[in-house]
């Protein structure tokens, strides 16, 4: 008999980062479907395969396979989600509510108003389920690649955009997306052919489009910044002219737009009292859309960079630029404390304060945690003012209300849920607090303070510190005191509001009581550290032949290992396993530059004269976060465990080969501790490996003022 297979031609079938990312759960489901049937029949595990007594070495869960059949069962996976798209079949994520409720209008509208509203992260995730379900939709491409450029991710939005126009899509809208993106890198490498591509983008779609004002605004004011003021005055002209015939039929929303432009125009033209005025109705028209004024800062900061520092202060309280507020204090005091440093009765008074400071700074992004307390009084007054409020909590939920909200009484336990409902976003450092030390505290502050200070970064912005402390120093780690300490290595511009007279006793000053201490639990030889780690694999090792092996180890493995030897500061920890990696490194800036040196180490190894797959590379992760270490009795040295260990060892499955995914963990304490000199673009959220749960992850680069300084 002869046989012919035609299986479905899906050569051409492409699966987004979505799909590619179900892989690593479709191995392991089809694994534990085979591993059932075998079971059923009376298979058992062994450790080499027989037949006749029916055993084998693959009775055993996904996670302990060996590599090649890992691989073997992925390679499955990629052909069948590849097969069900090429029938003309839809897959969507379960896990998100988005899908089953909203339609295709409704992705657009919710993923714009997100944009609009300056939570490009958030924009950004709407877009992409959006685009699991229509992966062709044009104008969720469109936010999405705003979004990222917004994120400083120029990278994949110029991809998108490119991707639009060689299909045909150029539209004002379009170019002016793509003029952006190149004006934002413009604005990262300061290269005079960034500036140049982003003018002449800007320039030809005004005049494909003369009645549209957006457009025509961007061109002047970078004929500005490249120093033609006559070009710059010239489309400043036409464009205050378009604006005064559109303003009187325009929607509130439009009118902002309008407004805004009137302003930047106004200012080229170097009419500062219109401009002013100009900008003061754009800013009442935005309302809370403080991704708006976001965007309408940062065209009007280019402008300002040259002229009078006088004209820069006029325009942005007239804009009413807000600012990012990172924040910690003092928990009430427990009932019948011994030292009096925060009584129930001055919260009132501490919240007036607070928001006071909110109302005069304009802060209006506010990043704290959730104690009882100064806290949640923070929390309460930045949520009255209609700003955006982020929680870090160290813990759990109900192990963080447990041990810094019930103890104050059960109000501050409704004023905690009031707030964490009204919360834009709430993140949980680690599912559990470590049993030894305060370091998973140390770990939520440090974290909360990257993520607002990536946040200020990302968005051009002003970052303010804000305490409620009584000033008495403490040398126990992650209360108020020690927070402050931490603030004041960067920056000695701290506000602190004292939550008694100055002129009063301001009892012994014991650190936040949101910190407790386990130490007393610890185990002999255990300790706590923040720590950073790496995870690597080669991607198609299972692929290589018996032949290919020893050059594998030679020469992939080989350079790896040289890199290590070579590496300053050295790793912590080391481990190898086949093609696997794990390196354990004291601080996320050692981690970082190691990765970025391993990733290209490798790939400028010689694949095709070695005779190895072309396509065979590393997928990289990189984490930070609390760990156990301990003296490892197999071994016989230091090892280190714990959840963000685990979290670790999840991402790099999910990792598209070549690439270094990143934690925002990761990415927050970098931009601490590396100011600048690493680039994350943001991915998603990204369900990882083994049903781990899903964690935003960011695509790392070097940064371009590295590549360029």
């Amino acid at each position: 008999m002869s046989y012919d297979p035609k299986p479905v031609d899906n050569s051409q079938i492409k699966l987004s980062d979505a799909l590619n990312r179900l892989v690593e759960q479709l191995a392991a489901n089809n694994h534990d479907l085979w591993a059932r049937r075998r079971i059923g029949e009376k298979w058992r595990y062994g450790e080499r395969r027989d037949d006749a007594l029916k055993e084998t070495p693959l009775l055993v869960p996904y996670d302990d396979l060996p590599d090649s059949e890992k691989e073997y069962a992925r390679e499955n996976g990629i052909e069948s989600i590849k097969t069900i798209v090429a029938l003309g079949w839809t897959i969507q994520d379960p896990k998100f509510p988005m899908p089953a409720e909203w339609s295709r209008d409704e992705f657009r509208s919710r993923a714009k108003q997100a944009s609009a509203q300056g939570e490009a992260l958030l924009a950004c995730d709407i877009a992409n389920q959006g685009l699991a379900l229509w992966p062709d939709d044009v104008r969720l491409r469109k936010v999405q690649a705003l979004a990222l450029t917004r994120m400083g991710s120029h990278v994949p939005a110029h991809i998108i955009l490119d991707r639009l126009k060689a299909e045909g899509h150029t539209d004002e809208e379009t170019l002016g997306l793509s003029a952006g993106a190149y004006k934002d890198l413009w604005l990262k490498s300061g290269h005079a052919s960034d500036l140049d591509r982003a003018y002449e983008e800007y320039l030809k779609a005004f005049r494909g489009t003369r009645a549209s004002y957006w457009t025509g605004i961007n061109a002047a004011t970078l004929a500005f910044m490249k120093g033609n003021a006559q070009a710059a005055g010239d489309l400043a002209a036409q464009v205050r002219k378009i604006c005064e015939e559109e303003k009187d039929q325009a929607s509130p929303e439009d009118l902002h737009w309008i407004m805004a432009t009137l302003g930047e125009a106004y200012l080229l033209l170097d009419l500062i009292p219109e401009a002013e005025e100009a900008y003061g109705r754009a800013a009442q028209l935005a309302e809370e859309r403080v991704g708006d004024i976001l965007s309408t800062w940062e065209n009007a900061r280019l402008i300002l960079s040259l002229l009078p520092p006088a004209v820069h202060e006029r325009i942005e309280r007239a804009l009413q630029v807000p600012k990012v507020a990172i924040f910690a204090g003092h928990r009430i005091d427990d009932p019948g404390a011994v030292n009096v440093r925060f009584p129930e009765g001055r919260a009132n008074f501490v919240k007036e304060r607070i928001q006071a400071h909110l109302l005069q700074t304009r802060a209006r992004l506010g990043y704290s945690s959730a104690a009882s307390g100064a806290d949640i009084l923070f929390l309460e007054a930045m949520q009255a003012l209609k700003g955006r409020t982020y929680i870090a909590l160290p813990c759990n939920e109900e192990q963080f209300v447990k041990e810094s909200v019930a103890p104050s009484g059960e109000q501050w336990v409704r004023r905690f849920l009031e707030v964490k409902a009204h919360a834009t976003e709430v993140i949980i450092a680690s599912e559990e607090r470590l049993n030894v030390g305060s370091v998973a505290y140390d770990f939520s502050n440090e974290l909360l303070h990257g993520l607002a200070t990536l946040r200020a970064r990302q968005n051009g912005l002003e970052l303010v510190h804000l305490a409620v402390w009584d000033g008495q120093e403490s040398n126990r780690r992650g209360g108020t005191a020690d927070i402050v300490s931490r603030w004041r290595r960067r920056t000695a511009d701290i506000t602190v509001i004292r939550p008694l007279d100055a002129t009063k006793d301001q009892g012994g000053g014991a650190a936040a009581p949101g910190a407790p201490d386990s130490s007393g639990s610890a185990l002999p030889g255990v300790r706590s550290e923040v720590r950073a780690m790496l995870f690597a694999d080669a991607f198609h090792f299972s692929l290589l032949t018996e032949t290919q092996m020893p050059v594998f180890v030679h020469h992939f493995m080989g350079a790896i290992a040289m890199l290590l030897r070579q590496t300053w500061p050295k790793p912590l920890f080391q481990n190898t396993w086949g093609d696997g990696l794990y390196v354990v490194f004291p601080a996320v800036a050692a981690a970082g530059h190691f990765a970025l040196k391993l990733a290209k180490r490798v790939a400028d190894i010689d694949r095709k004269s070695l005779g190895l797959p072309a396509d065979m590379t590393l997928r990289i992760s990189l984490h930070a976060g609390p760990v156990y270490v301990y003296k490892d009795q197999i071994i016989d040295k230091e090892n280190y465990i714990g959840s963000h260990v685990n979290r670790a060892a999840r991402i790099e499955p999910v990792t598209v080969p070549g690439h270094i995914y990143a934690t925002d963990a990761f990415a927050a304490l970098a931009e601490l501790e590396a100011p600048g000199q690493f680039r994350f673009d943001y991915v998603g959220k990204v369900p990882l490996a083994k049903k781990y749960g899903e964690f935003p992850l960011y695509d790392m680069r070097v940064s371009t003022d590295v590549l360029h300084g």
